[in-house]
């Protein structure tokens, strides 16, 4: 059984087609677990941090242990190219302790997930993917799956947006007003954040 999650290429950045569905929570943590039973927590780890906070490839590989505090559950993220800029990323518990129980030695200068960039990744990652039977993910799938996953829990534009490292609300509107024509999203007015949600509750309860 494979989970059907289309992410895009690394090379489209921002721009979600409309046919691209993004990689939800429930395909992040099963990323992590299996990275996890491959001896691989860094990369497992790395998956969560990304859907979690929406970081970019090369944000998330330039990030040191200096910029994070896990104690303010924050981190700050930087980009060098083309224009050098940072911002400032909140942290979700469920990352705060994942990244806490990464084996190192918190060297400020050492980077937290010990790859290089999008290349080091992608093998690793791809193998993972495969193991746990994840079909077509992609690392950038986890900042479109942040992105849609706020907005259709009802998160305001702008403040996707800011929290997750966009331009401006418009680049998110424009990019991800696709979110919002999914018309399982009239499921969150009886508590279901989700398709999958509602699936479950619809079993638990004896309909399918």
């Amino acid at each position: 059984m494979f989970f059907s999650i289309a992410v895009v290429s690394t090379a489209t950045q921002d721009k979600l087609p409309s046919s691209i569905t993004p990689a939800f929570r429930p395909t992040s943590i099963v990323f992590s677990s299996q990275a996890e039973k491959d001896g691989l927590v860094h990369l497992g780890t790395l998956c969560l941090f990304m859907f979690g906070t929406a970081a970019r490839v090369g944000e998330t590989c330039n990030l040191t242990w200096r910029h994070v505090d896990l104690n303010a559950a924050r981190v700050e993220l930087h980009l060098f190219k083309p224009t050098p800029w940072k911002r400032i990323a909140h942290l979700p518990p469920e990352i705060v302790v994942s990244l806490a129980n990464i084996p190192s030695n918190r060297n400020p200068d050492d980077p937290v997930f010990g790859y290089a960039g999008r290349g080091s990744v992608r093998g690793p990652w791809n193998n993972v993917c495969r193991r746990a039977k994840i079909e077509r993910l992609t690392p950038h799938g986890c900042r479109h799956g942040f992105a849609t996953s706020m907005l259709q829990a009802g998160i305001d534009v702008k403040t996707v947006a800011d929290m997750g490292g966009w331009k401006d609300a418009t680049t998110v509107l424009r990019t991800y007003a696709i979110a919002m024509k999914e018309p399982s999203v009239t499921n969150v007015l009886f508590g279901a954040k989700s398709r999958q949600e509602a699936a479950r509750y619809l079993k638990y309860n004896g309909k399918i």
